[in-house]
């Protein structure tokens, strides 16, 4: 992706120095991101969306135009929409996004996920960063949830509200041979929890949907 980034910034006609300056981030930083040295924040990635248009297709896969058209996106036949996770009763800060939905290449959905876009949403991470693991996501991350996988017990990433739809969380489930369920946090800050499915109706715990990929860190 850093490739990409730089390739972004010449077809904008931009130096090095004014175009760090317009996303809001040091020179130093975006030089770093340039050569692939360093890894983006979510920040970064929605500030480059609002100020240059880039096509996030393109900037994932390399496939499409540089800069993103409703239009040419949506009549292209390798293109397809996943649009935000809305939920109106929600109190965390997640309700109005600055992405509202992205366009990622069908063969990578169709044929390397092996989802629909369909059961597919785009949700910014709400929650602490859950660092721990190969694939740690951090507050702000952009994943992609299916919706149509909520058995909790195959173990994995899920996202899940509680107290009626209006607190949403993203944690890692785990069924224990006792039959509770295990809830990890991938993060030294919290200690895991075992809830009962008891336990669970008292907190009106509700799965949204399984965790695909975090976008954020595919881009590097």
């Amino acid at each position: 992706m850093h490739k990409r980034l730089k390739e972004l910034r010449k077809a904008l006609n931009i130096q090095q120095g004014e175009f760090a300056k317009n996303i809001g981030i040091l020179q130093q930083q975006l030089s770093k991101y340039e050569r692939g040295e360093n890894k983006p924040s979510a920040d970064f990635f929605i500030k480059l969306i609002e100020k240059t248009n880039v096509n996030l297709n393109w900037l994932l896969t390399g496939k499409g135009n540089i800069f993103a058209s409703d239009s040419d996106e949506k009549n292209a036949p390798d293109a397809v929409e996943i649009i935000y996770y809305e939920n109106p009763t929600l109190i965390e800060t997640i309700k109005n996004p600055v992405i509202t939905s992205i366009w990622l290449d069908r063969e990578l959905i169709h044929d390397v996920w092996h989802k629909h876009e369909k059961n597919l949403r785009t949700l910014q991470m709400p929650g602490d960063t859950m660092d721990g693991g190969e694939t740690p996501i951090k507050n702000k991350d952009m994943l992609i949830v299916d919706i149509s996988d909520t058995n909790i017990q195959a173990s994995g990433i899920f996202v899940y509200t509680t107290k009626n739809g209006s607190l949403i969380f993203v944690n890692g489930i785990k069924q224990s041979p006792d039959g509770t369920y295990r809830f990890y946090f991938r993060n030294t800050g919290y200690k895991e929890i075992h809830y009962t499915l008891e336990d669970l109706e008292k907190l009106g715990f509700k799965v949204i949907g399984r965790v695909v990929k975090n976008i954020t860190s595919s881009f590097c």
